[in-house]
């Protein structure tokens, strides 16, 4: 169970990695913003969608490509 549990923080962790990288890289590519500032939004987006249950499949299947 504990192995369960661990591998579910892993695979969470590694999605949102995903994620991140897609979302700055558009940052970068659509909107000009500069890397540094674009990893810093990138991760706020990340905790506001977590902090409001926002489901991040769906963010990702729709606005992301």
């Amino acid at each position: 169970m504990a192995a369960h549990a661990l591998f579910q923080d892993f695979s969470q962790n590694q999605n949102e990695a995903e994620l991140f990288a897609k979302i700055q890289f558009e940052l970068i590519q659509r909107y000009s913003v500069e890397p540094c500032l674009a990893s810093e939004m990138a991760w706020d987006f990340i905790e506001v969608l977590s902090a409001i249950d926002g489901n991040m499949e769906i963010f990702e299947k729709y606005f992301l490509q």
